[in-house]
């Protein structure tokens, strides 16, 4: 999997629950990183870290939506590395993922009413989605669904 500089991209695992639930903490204040969840959304299904001299600094984890859909329920990247390509590489590598194991498209909810959640960083999400072919299906005065057919769908 490619990625910029020294990032490193590798499908999740169990033991990337700690680190993942931290950088949550750390970077999405005040959101806690549940574990429980974290854990049961990198079983069974692909998830991507991104990690620098070995320190977990972004993922990407989904859920099953429909046997075919998957949502893209997470993703961060720490402050320090975003605009530089790492959550391009991650989503892409998802993508790729997600084709070769029978999925067919994928959705993503942007949404300006989680606590903590900025019009900047909601701007800056959408225009990060869009740029990656996604549309938005459906939106309301805070939310956008975004979606994406996968391959050749």
């Amino acid at each position: 999997m490619n990625a910029p500089g020294d990032i490193e991209l590798r499908p999740g695992e169990p033991h990337d629950v700690e680190p993942i639930a931290l950088l949550i903490e750390r970077e999405n204040h005040p959101r806690v990183g549940d574990r429980e969840k974290i854990a049961r959304r990198l079983e069974g299904l692909p998830s991507i870290v991104a990690t620098e001299d070995g320190e977990l600094v972004a993922f990407i984890h989904c859920r099953r939506m429909a046997p075919d859909i998957v949502e893209l329920s997470n993703m961060v990247v720490a402050a320090r590395l975003r605009r530089r390509g790492v959550g391009g590489a991650m989503v892409a590598a998802m993508e790729d993922r997600l084709h070769a194991e029978g999925f067919r498209a994928a959705v993503f909810v942007n949404s300006r009413l989680h606590a903590g959640t900025t019009d900047e960083r909601v701007a800056a999400a959408r225009a990060f989605w869009l740029a990656r072919g996604y549309t938005i299906v459906f939106a309301t005065a805070g939310t956008a669904v975004f979606a994406k057919v996968l391959g050749d769908g």
